[in-house]
């Protein structure tokens, strides 16, 4: 076991189309859904112990059992033949509950993590970890742009789409995602394949703006429900954004931007005291992991 500390960042994502294909047998649903990293990210520092330890840096009110990191390295731990331990320290950034995976990508990088600080195998399952805590998480563990199907666990990483410079705004509610579901009112899934995410890879594998391409099902149910996040997508559109989306099930919104400057510009005109904003970029594949631990 290294006796160095480590610094790694957790990084958001958004949902570039993301198509509800209908309701499964065991309660859950089927999805066709492109994640993309972005640089919004979450901090988190592991250090060498002789037992599992966690603390947390804003965030209230979730039991360490619930918590993602927690759950995380307990669970790749325990496949591990001796004990081992490592105190952690969780410091959040990216809103919870917001549509955007924090919580899912704080535990594939504690996965990640916890395999450095404790030189575990290269050929360890980590997918096989990763979907049991959630089915956003193995997306966490390729990054990049990818495609998500199943109930979104299952990864096809995509050519990298061109960077691009984005707005995203968490309009300070939730939505719970069994609520969002519920409001789609789908029958049973019929195996089908949407034809909108098969233009949209068609652009992206040409090395084509995909922007004008980009949906989310969720937006005809939970945009009239919620006029807190309609007036935050409103707001991105009023102040020229190319492209302009809900992420996930919500609650937050994304807008692309032409280029840094202008998406800076966007961030600092909030007012909103309930509102929290965030500049960011898109990261590729080997952006994301080069700044994951560097």
């Amino acid at each position: 076991m290294t006796t160095r500390r480590l610094r790694a960042r957790s990084f958001a994502k958004i949902n570039m189309a993301l198509s509800v294909l209908g309701r499964r047998a065991d309660g859950y649903h089927d999805i066709q859904t492109v994640f993309q990293s972005i640089s919004l990210h979450d901090e988190i520092e592991f250090r060498p112990s002789s037992r599992l330890e966690l603390s947390c840096e804003n965030l209230l009110g979730v039991p360490r059992e619930e918590n993602l990191v927690w759950r995380a390295a307990e669970a790749l731990a325990a496949r591990l033949p001796e004990k081992r331990g490592a105190s952690i320290t969780l410091r959040k950034n990216i809103p919870a509950g917001a549509g955007l995976g924090g919580g899912s990508s704080n535990a594939a990088v504690t996965l990640l993590g916890l395999c450095r600080l404790w030189n575990v195998e290269e050929d360890m399952d980590l997918h096989a970890v990763a979907s049991v805590l959630g089915s956003d998480v193995p997306f966490f563990l390729r990054g990049g742009t990818a495609l998500g199907t199943g109930r979104g666990e299952q990864i096809l990483p995509w050519p990298d789409l061109p960077s691009g410079h984005l707005v995203v705004i968490f309009p300070g509610i939730n939505v719970s995602t069994a609520e969002a579901y519920r409001s789609l009112n789908l029958g049973l899934t019929s195996g089908r394949e949407d034809h909108r995410i098969q233009g949209f890879y068609g652009q992206a594998k040409q090395g084509k703006s995909c922007l004008s391409g980009i949906f989310n099902d969720f937006e005809a149910s939970i945009l009239p429900a919620y006029p807190p996040i309609l007036e935050a997508k409103s707001f991105l559109e009023e102040r020229g954004s190319t492209a302009t989306l809900l992420s996930g099930s919500g609650s937050s919104v994304f807008g692309f931007f032409p280029d840094e400057e202008s998406a800076f510009a966007v961030a600092r005109e909030n007012t909103r005291e309930t509102w929290r904003v965030f500049p960011a970029k898109t990261l590729s594949r080997a952006e994301y992991f080069q700044n994951m631990f560097g």
